[in-house]
């Protein structure tokens, strides 16, 4: 059978109505395959579909883009860095940008639609991201807005009801940093799902009020409303932030007398004992009342509660709700006074953790499996929480070994009063009705309702100091004894609640266990500690009052683990420490049978070892086992987890726990760090958790040297949401983040080091392990983080650090004593020679040239901004006089990220950033050395920073000496002022400082030796009370006349009032000449300077001049880094890149997207750039060059010049370039000033392009300017499409006056051409004889004046002693222009010199 195909045409018609000049237009056509797609769908993956840009003036376009490119890693269409999506990148901007997309136009049927997307947003300073409907082009009505989504894609759903056609538009606001990117628009009929919340029913009220009811009987309703007036709602909701947003308030006839508005939610199931409810508030008016209501059959139990004015703002608050095994509602119960100004809303009502843990086909060894095959720690196991959801871990407790238990509901079982507590503060019963509001809250842990029982401290106290105490019975010699209790405690910060062990009946030996933190909260919380004693012992809880004002605090739920051993005598405790050890009692149980102590009591009995071995108690946890079998440390903090847990404790809350565990093909990580198939410590999440934290908890930590340090292997799994954090709680409540990392492991395990210091009283670190998921998990794998192999280094009170030569390192044999940083992205990796990465990283190491130094590799799959961290042990005290830390680097390349050096003290683990260089510097290795003086423990950390994929970084050669660094030629005023001494009679001092000078918009923020706000410079501040013309003027030391011939200084002036620097040669007899001048704002950046230094036959000084131009408070000036040397300065206005790129510069801070080069013989890549330099013409000579193989087309790089004042001569820019290649892209040559860059222009004004292959020679051009605003040259190339456009400069010239003068016009004829040229001659004439006249008049007169900076031949020799100053000021209209032009000041007299 034949098939024909059809021919199909498609055909526009326009048709003209006459008399009318309408016309009819069309644009973009396209056919493509396939159905059409729904209006404004787009996944980006074919292009921006119907979406168009928006042109902005001085704004950005949205732009396709895909995973990595300078924006989020994949897309959300296909979770790869393949997929597409559209991005709006600050990586241009250098102010407030913005970009707008805009959608076709969109005719509704008479059913809402809803719209979704997918947004992701760097960091919460990456700008705004905006939703507007636009019905017209002036009428917009904002839908959305957020300047954060939590560093992943975020899904956003909104129901859409318009009668009249409408455009979607969306706007991201840049701020300079970071990114913001779109994905999977879609819009479909109907309403959106109501945005019921995981677990139970919450609402946002976005959509409908999710079958929450107002039941309220009085006046007053709960209503959904938005936008309302300041008195009645808050006009914004919480869950968009915008007026279209959704929230319930209140809504009434007015009047005083109202009876509370109330709330219901739907009828829930029973709830697990991690079940929480979590909502937001905004309540104004000091009248305004909110009350959370839990209603459980005809009982009604308060959750919650607040009233007064909580300010006009959007509040979070949660509250555990608990176990609850049957059907419930919850309430939200609120009134408010209408007759004055004020309003009670809620919003985002959530439910977490309230479902049970699900079925297992097995637990863990160490686990309790219930009746319904749930799996429990065993640490929960009898401690009156339904974890199982079954109750079958609450079941037969004495046959689970748990024997001492109570829940007050009977009495206080066992529990006694003391008799050393304050008298009348006996520990009180209540149930919750009773006690509160007055004593306790309003429901008890047990029952989770009213009519359950707790117990209070007294209510007699009423002084500070004065005590409560109850006390258990007394325990028989324990081993891991744990007792487990819930507390509630509201408002009660400033008393204080211990757990206390006790073994004299005084009380004056206790010992700490535990101290209650000084949150606040509306739940009652679960708390346990675990204790080994070798005699009799008491538990006492303690309450002291610290304040006369008392909150709620309540006691419920008191249970002691199987391995705690009760006395059925319950004998009394002695007066005194007993001589001999207690006696087990003939009447204990068999069950607790004990071995008896055949040791003194001031000795530990090591039970597992073969024979009596006692050793001195004092041994027992000191991080250094002494028994054979090394049980003295036994629980102490170490471990590998092959036996046991070794004390080492799940404290979680929610149903995350972390969980000893086998490793097997089944697990993730399949190994263990220890034996490979052993065992470790893993985290698993339940199945519909959200935000949950799962805490690991140490046993106490006793006592440590300042250089203590835990060590640990830890994974976290690729798909993992979440993050993993050490903390460290002490003994006083508070608590401190001492580790994090939130990004997954490459191997299975890794190991991380980390201080931990000093600490005099027993404490603890806990893991936290939070994940960050926003759904329900899919599976148990979505987040893995386990941890193996504790331990404890240099942590005995008696260690002592090592010499410091010690820690040196060539790394020629690994990493010495240095470890590699774990919260990082990247590691060091040892090599020898080029590293992988062409055209960066040093050709071979600092110590020999052929062997090892350390480097981290910038090319994939590293990713800009990734860092790697390479940290010291600990460290001891500077001392008097303080080390020499000295390190060799190698930052070279296009796309050179940054080195920094910290110090990070071990007790208050304060991070100070010491030293730090971007950017590249070279192909060569560079010495950075840094005198430390800090005495505190501490540790040194070198962090590198990847800023692209030609990038590499290397160090190698670290070196630790006694003593300050030693001296060099350069000074650097970190050490003092080098001997630079102030001048006396002059206005004002120069002053050494550190950090940003005081004023604001002026003076530097950093020195420029160690780039950060520790470092030191000299700087000049400016006032209101200067006045024009005041000095401030310092001086070097003398020099031999013998020494130097070029000064080199680094000085910032930046600032709209900064006056003049001037640096002057002076003679010992105090004869000065001026041999370099600037004068105005230079930008806000450390600027470099050099003058030639004219001969002379005496000792001389540089002396350093700043003067004012008048009343200011932006006119700050500072020096840095003053070096003399040998080498002849080059000729001012000149650069051949000989040795450096003299005054020009990479324009860096981000806006570069690759370095301009120092390079020397053939560039690395094929086929193009030059083979030599054009100053030498040789292999060995020096030019400046961009690396065509780095980045994408379109990339720009920046060299930037000095600033120069305007001339009248106007200036005249000749250069050398070299444009040879297949692909070579565009060479401009722009003029900025501070108008144009202020307005965000990096470029400025186009003066110079060239476009294209030239032919493998250097050319040559020139630019003539002349511009009325201090300016500054920038040279930009625009890369090509591909490798084979290497761009070059050579032998650049900045003359101050014009390139050329204008042509000569045409004559008619030759008698013309006679008659114009003779007076032209004549006058020509005239000008040589006068200007001979006036040279030989001025020789006479023995003065001198030097322009242009010529230097004087060198075989002429000056007495500086015979010149003398004239009394000339620098014009304002004259001719100086940037170019270091000498000029005679004021004179100055020989001052006095008085110490710097």
């Amino acid at each position: 059978m034949h098939y024909t195909q059809l021919v199909t045409r498609v055909v526009f018609q326009a048709s003209h109505v006459p008399g009318t000049i309408d016309t009819v237009k069309i644009d973009d056509f396209s056919v493509r395959e396939g159905a059409c797609a729904a209006p404004v769908s787009c996944d980006f993956e074919s292009g921006q579909c119907t979406w168009v840009n928006v042109q902005k003036e001085d704004g950005h376009q949205w732009v396709l883009s895909h995973g990595g490119s300078h924006g989020p890693p994949m897309d959300h269409t296909t979770q790869t860095s393949d997929g597409w999506f559209l991005l709006s990148s600050a990586l241009h901007q250098s102010q407030h940008s913005v970009a707008q997309v805009v959608s076709e136009w969109i005719q509704q049927k008479d059913t809402p639609s809803c719209l979704t997307f997918w947004y992701h947003i760097g960091s919460s300073d990456s700008g705004t991201l905006r939703l507007f409907t636009r019905s017209d082009p002036v009428e917009e009505t904002l839908m959305f807005h957020s300047n954060s989504s939590g560093s992943s894609w975020t899904r956003f759903s909104q129901s859409i009801g318009m009668s009249k056609p409408f455009q979607l538009l969306i706007e991201a606001e840049s701020n300079k940093k970071g990114f913001i990117a779109i994905d999977d628009i879609s819009l479909t009929e109907g309403l959106c799902p109501e945005n019921v919340t995981r677990g139970f029913v919450g609402c946002s009220f976005e959509n409908g009020t999710c079958d929450w009811e107002d039941i309220s009987v009085g006046q007053v309703q709960w209503v959904r409303k938005r936008n309302d007036t300041e008195d009645s709602g808050p006009p914004v909701d919480n869950t968009l932030g915008t007026e279209q947003g959704w929230y319930m308030g209140l809504e009434a006839d007015r009047g005083e007398e109202m009876s509370p508005a109330v709330m219901q939610s739907p009828f829930m199931k029973e709830a697990s004992s991690t079940c929480t409810l979590h909502f937001y508030y905004n309540m104004y008016g000091e009248d305004s009342e909110l009350n959370v209501l839990l209603k459980k059959g005809s009982r009604i139990t308060p959750l919650w509660w607040l009233a007064g004015n909580s300010g006009d703002l959007w509040q979070h608050s949660n509250v555990l709700i608990g176990r609850i095994p049957q059907d419930f509602t919850v309430f939200f119960e609120a009134s408010t006074n209408f007759n004055k100004p004020g309003y009670v809303a809620v919003d985002d009502i959530d439910f977490t953790n309230c479902s049970f843990p699900e079925p297992q086909a097995w637990c863990s060894e160490s686990a309790f499996m219930c009746n319904n095959s749930v799996c429990v720690d065993p640490n929960h196991v009898c401690d009156f929480s339904d974890d199982c959801g079954d109750q079958s871990d609450e079941f037969d407790c004495e046959k689970q070994g748990v024997v001492e238990r109570c829940n007050f509901e009977q009495g206080l079982c066992s529990w006694a009063n003391s008799d050393v507590d304050t008298p009348g503060g006996e520990w009180t019963r209540h149930k919750g009705e009773e006690g509160w509001p007055n004593h306790g809250p309003p429901r008890d842990h047990t029952q989770n309702f009213a009519a359950g029982h707790y117990v209070t401290p007294g209510s007699h106290l009423t002084e500070k100091g004065q005590t409560a105490e109850v006390l258990s019975n007394t325990l028989f010699p324990s081993f891991n004894c744990t007792v487990r209790f819930f507390y509630f405690s509201m408002s009660d910060a400033l008393n204080h609640l211990t757990v206390q062990y006790r073994t004299l009946k005084s009380g004056i030996d206790d010992k700490m266990l535990w101290i209650r933190d000084t949150s606040h909260s509306y739940s009652w919380r679960r708390a346990k500690v675990t204790f080994s004693s070798s005699v009799i012992s008491k538990i006492a809880f303690r309450y002291e009052l610290g304040a006369t004002q008392r909150g709620l605090v309540a006691l419920d739920d008191i249970s002691f683990s199987k391995e705690c051993i009760f006395d059925p005598d319950n004998s009394k405790l002695p007066e005194t420490l007993p001589t001999s050890s207690p006696h087990t009692s003939s009447n204990t149980p068999s069950v607790t049978t004990v071995t008896m102590n055949p040791c003194q009591d001031n000795e530990f009995f090591c039970r597992q070892s073969a024979g009596k071995v006692c050793i001195p108690v004092t041994l027992q946890c000191d991080y250094h086992p002494d028994c054979p079998e090394g049980q003295d440390e036994a629980g102490c903090g170490p471990c590998t987890f092959e036996n046991d847990q070794c004390l080492w404790s799940d404290a979680s809350d929610g149903p995350a726990k972390w969980q000893r565990q086998k490793a097997s093909n089944n697990t993730e990580p399949p190994v263990d760090h220890t034996m490979q198939t052993g065992f470790y410590m893993t985290v698993n999440l339940s199945h519909g958790s959200t935000q949950t934290e799962a805490k690991l908890l140490s046993p106490p930590l006793q006592p440590s040297s300042p250089y203590c340090q835990l060590l640990f292997h830890f994974h976290i799994s690729a798909e993992s949401t979440g993050s993993l954090r050490v903390l460290m709680q002490q003994a006083e409540g508070g608590e401190a983040i001492l580790w994090s990392r939130s990004h997954n492991t490459v191997s299975h395990w890794t190991l991380a080091h980390m201080p931990i210091g000093l600490f005099q009283q027993p404490n603890k670190v806990w893991f936290s392990s939070i994940s960050k998921a926003t759904g329900p998990i899919s599976s148990t794998g979505d987040h893995v983080v386990a941890v193996d192999d504790i331990s404890f280094i240099n942590c005995e009170t008696s260690y002592e650090p090592p010499a410091l030569s010690s820690y040196g390192c060539t790394f020629e044999d690994g990493l010495c004593v240095w470890v590699q940083g774990a919260e990082d992205e990247l590691n060091w990796h040892s090599g020898s020679g080029p590293t992988e990465t062409p055209n960066t990283g040093p050709a071979g190491d600092h110590t020999t040239g052929t062997g090892k130094y350390l480097y981290i590799e910038s090319s994939h799959p590293s990713q800009k901004e990734n860092t790697a961290q390479l940290k010291s042990l600990l460290l001891p005290p500077g001392g008097q006089k303080g080390y020499c830390f000295t390190f060799w680097y190698h930052m070279f390349g296009a796309t050179v990220g940054s080195l920094k050096m910290f110090l990070k003290t071990a007790d208050s683990l304060d991070k100070t950033l010491v030293w730090q260089q971007s950017g590249s510097q070279g192909d060569e290795w560079l010495l950075a050395q840094s005198h430390v003086t800090l005495q505190r423990v501490h540790q040194v950390i070198l962090e590198a920073t990847v800023g692209g994929e030609a990038g590499d970084i290397a160090i190698d050669d670290i070196s630790l000496i006694h003593g300050p660094c030693p001296d060099s030629d350069l000074c650097d005023f970190e050490e003092g002022s080098c001997n630079w001494q102030q001048a006396i009679s002059d206005d004002f001092d120069w002053i050494r400082h550190s950090g940003s000078t005081l004023n604001p918009n002026t003076g530097p923020d950093v020195d420029h030796t160690t780039n950060t706000p520790t470092g030191h410079y000299y700087y000049l501040p400016s006032s209101m009370d200067d006045q024009a013309g005041q000095k401030a003027l310092i001086s070097s030391p003398l020099y031999p006349e013998s020494k130097g011939s070029c000064v080199q200084l680094w000085y910032h002036m930046y600032g709209e009032g900064i006056g003049t620097l001037n640096i002057y040669q002076q003679s010992e007899d105090g004869k000065e000449v001026l041999i370099f001048s600037q004068a105005g704002d230079q930008g806000r950046l450390w600027r470099f300077a050099q003058a030639s230094l004219l001969p002379r036959i005496q000792p001389y000084r540089i002396v350093v001049e700043g003067v004012k131009a008048g009343p200011t408070m932006e006119g700050d000036m500072a020096f840095d880094d003053v070096q003399l040397t040998d080498a002849q300065c080059p000729p001012h206005g000149f650069c051949d890149f000989e040795s450096s790129f003299c005054n020009w510069s990479n324009l860096g801070g981000g806006v570069n997207q690759g370095d301009w080069l120092l390079g020397a013989g053939a560039t690395p890549n094929p086929n193009t750039g030059p083979a030599v330099d054009h100053t030498t013409n040789s292999s060995k000579g020096h030019y400046i060059y961009v690396d065509s193989s780095v980045g994408e087309w379109g990339d720009m790089s920046y060299l930037v010049s000095d600033v120069f004042q305007p001339s009248s001569r106007g200036h005249c820019l000749t250069f050398w370039y070299h444009m040879y290649g297949n692909h070579i892209g565009t060479l401009n040559v722009f003029i900025n000033d501070r108008k144009m860059h202020a307005g965000g222009n990096e470029e400025g004004y186009l003066k110079w392009t060239k476009t294209g292959n030239k032919g493998d020679q250097w050319l040559q051009d020139s630019v003539s300017i002349k511009h009325e605003e201090p300016f500054w040259f920038v040279f930009v190339y625009q890369r090509g499409m591909s490798t084979g456009g290497d761009v070059a400069l050579d032998d650049i010239t900045i003359n101050p006056s014009s390139c050329y003068s204008e042509p000569p016009t045409p004559p008619p004829n030759n008698t013309s051409a006679l008659s114009a040229g003779l007076p032209v001659g004549l006058t020509l004439l005239t000008g040589i004889i006068i200007f001979i006249v006036l040279f030989m008049l001025n020789r006479k007169r023995n003065k001198l004046t030097i322009m242009n900076n010529e230097v004087t031949p060198e075989n002429s020799v000056f007495d500086m002693s015979n010149y003398q100053q004239c009394d000339t000021q620098l014009n304002s209209e004259s001719d100086f222009s940037f170019f270091n032009k000498l000029y005679d000041p004021s004179p100055h007299t020989t001052e006095a010199l008085s110490n710097a």
